[in-house]
Formats: C-alpha cells, sequence, structure tokens
C-alpha cells in the first residue's frame, strides 16, 4: 500500500480519517529501518573531505524538522477545529496532515538526525554540540498551512536532491548507504506534503495563490530561498534555523563546492522538481522560473486553474515571438 495522493478522492468515496490514518501506519510499518542494523558491524573507509562537508551540513540540517513537525501537528489540529462546521472536508485533511506530521514524520526524521550524528562521530567530526542543538530546536512560526506544506516539500526536494548526489559521488560504502537511505525517505516526505497541499486547495482551505508563491519564494532566482546563504541579503529569523541559509561554500572547513549546491545539474534539477510540485499540486505545468512568476501572478487575480494556465500560455507564446 503507497502514499494516498488524492485525499480528497478518497474522503469523498467514503473513507475516515481513521481509514487514511491507518494507510499511512501500514506504509510507514513496510518502509522502516533502523539505525543499529544499518550499521552493525561497519566501518568508514574512505571519508573523504565531501563525505565530512556533507556529513556536517546534513546533521544539522535534520535537527530542525522537530520543531517543523510540532507547529504542523499543532496548528493542523487547531485550524481543524475553527472550520469545522464550515468546511468539514478540509478539516479531516487537516487532522489527517496533522497526525502524519506528529507520528510518522518526526519518527522517520528521528532516524535521519541520529544517523548522521552518528555517522560523524566516525568520521572524527567533532559532534553538534549542545548550544547548537539548542538553537536548531527553536520554535517554527506559524504561517499559512499551505504554504507551510509547500515550504516543506521544497525543503524535503533539496534534501532528496542532495543527499541523492552525496550518494552517487561517494567512495565510501557506508557513506553511500546511509544518505541513499535517508534519501528515499525524503522522496516519500516530499510526497506528502504534496498530497496535503493539493487536498488543502482542493478542499477550499487556501486558494492556489498560497502554494505558487511559496514555490515562487523557494526558486526566483533575485534571491530564491534555495540559493541560501548565496543571496544578497537574508532574511531576519527569530528564534528559529533555517538551515538552508548557513550552507558553507568555498574553502573554509566543512565547505560544500558549488556543483554540490546552486551550479550545474544538481541545481537545475531541484529547480525542475519544485516545478513537478507545482503540476502535481495545481495541475498548472510551469517549466521555466518565468512560466512559474506568471502562475503567480495571474493567481493574484483569480483562482481559476484554466484561466492561470492561459496566462502561462499565453505569457510564454509572447515571450517566443518576440524572440523570433
Amino acid at each position: 500500500m503507497l502514499i494516498m495522493t488524492d485525499i480528497v478522492k478518497e474522503l469523498r468515496a467514503g473513507a475516515t480519517i481513521s481509514d487514511v490514518l491507518r494507510v499511512q501506519q501500514s506504509y510507514h510499518e513496510q518502509r522502516r529501518w533502523a539505525t543499529d542494523a544499518l550499521f552493525d558491524g561497519r566501518r568508514l573507509s574512505r571519508p573523504a573531505p565531501a563525505d565530512k562537508a556533507a556529513l556536517w551540513h546534513a546533521a544539522r540540517a535534520e535537527l530542525t524538522t522537530q520543531p517543523a513537525g510540532i507547529r504542523l501537528a499543532v496548528d493542523g489540529v487547531k485550524l481543524a477545529a475553527e472550520i469545522r462546521d464550515s468546511n468539514p472536508l478540509g478539516s479531516d485533511v487537516l487532522h489527517v496532515a496533522a497526525a502524519w506530521s506528529a507520528r510518522y514524520w518526526l519518527e522517520e526524521e528521528a532516524h535521519h538526525e541520529v544517523a548522521f550524528g552518528r555517522l560523524m562521530e566516525m568520521a572524527d567530526i567533532d559532534p553538534v554540540d549542545e548550544a547548537e542543538v539548542i538553537e536548531h530546536r527553536g520554535s517554527f512560526p506559524t504561517d499559512n498551512y499551505a504554504r507551510v506544506c509547500i515550504l516543506q516539500a521544497c525543503v524535503e526536494i533539496e534534501a532528496c536532491v542532495s543527499y541523492g548526489w552525496q550518494s552517487r559521488t561517494t567512495e565510501d560504502g557506508l557513506v553511500r548507504d546511509v544518505f541513499h537511505t535517508i534519501m528515499k525517505d525524503e522522496v516519500q516526505h516530499r510526497q506528502y506534503f504534496a498530497s496535503f497541499a493539493k487536498a488543502l486547495v482542493e478542499t477550499g482551505v487556501y486558494p492556489i495563490k498560497d502554494v505558487l508563491s511559496m514555490a515562487y519564494t523557494w526558486i526566483r532566482p533575485d534571491g530564491g530561498e534555495t540559493f541560501g546563504p548565496a543571496r544578497d541579503a537574508q532574511t531576519e529569523r527569530e528564534g528559529f534555523v533555517n538551515w538552508w541559509e548557513r550552507t558553507r561554500s568555498g574553502d573554509g572547513e566543512f565547505s560544500l563546492g558549488d556543483d554540490a549546491l546552486h551550479e550545474g545539474a544538481v541545481h537545475t534539477q531541484k529547480v525542475t522538481s519544485v516545478f513537478a510540485l507545482v503540476r502535481e499540486v495545481t495541475g498548472i505545468e510551469t517549466r521555466s522560473y518565468e512560466d512559474l512568476k506568471r502562475a503567480y501572478f495571474a493567481s493574484l487575480r483569480t483562482n481559476d486553474v484554466d484561466r492561470i494556465r492561459s496566462a502561462v500560455r499565453d505569457g510564454a507564446a509572447r515571450e517566443s515571438a518576440l524572440a523570433r
């Protein structure tokens, strides 16, 4: 049994919240893996500087999932209660999303945190100190729930692509297996967040523009979140950490190469994955940043999918004509 990618369809067909949660539990149990089993009897053989840099970053990134998961769980239940009378179907979707965040996302991400921390120590990298752990546990801010689901889907894309790249380029077998195993989890997490965002839009809890605004914010070339510390200016944060804003590049210790961050095939895969996310959640095809920009700006005027699609097509056609 796999992820329910069309939650609204299932609920309208008669599924209850409990039915959906049983599917989530079943899939979680089928996919579960143990850190002790993954590491049992194994040693690092050839951890390269690139391996150590990837571990340094991944171990810190995984610390931030706990406050995000708690916030999604609490806010989901709270909002579900607020709209119960006016939008019972949307309320059901929020209960499903909140339960998954509290039960499965947090539990699975705990495996990642422990696995990367264990591998760091095996590579003779100092563990994340207590002050930094506490900082990364800072309270995640309340925001529009659909926007947060898209934000988390984009973050999972960052992890999927980066971890996959590391698993393919390392020469150490244990590093490869840890990054690959965790990458497979992140792929599933991205799918869950996409399904929740889609359901929230379909049930009218949020308009399409909230999905498009976050995707636009994530990849826009003039300061998108995906560019992290490479942006000209950073957004001030109070009490929480966005790990992608603290990635190291250049020649310093534990620095990642540009090819692992914002250049070449890795970056292209991140951006095209966001386009795929938008299509999956909204049904709107975007193939470039300009397409996404057109879709977002159109969504500020209408919530009609066909009209937004037309705006994207018309804009692309005009641009093509001007280029001739």
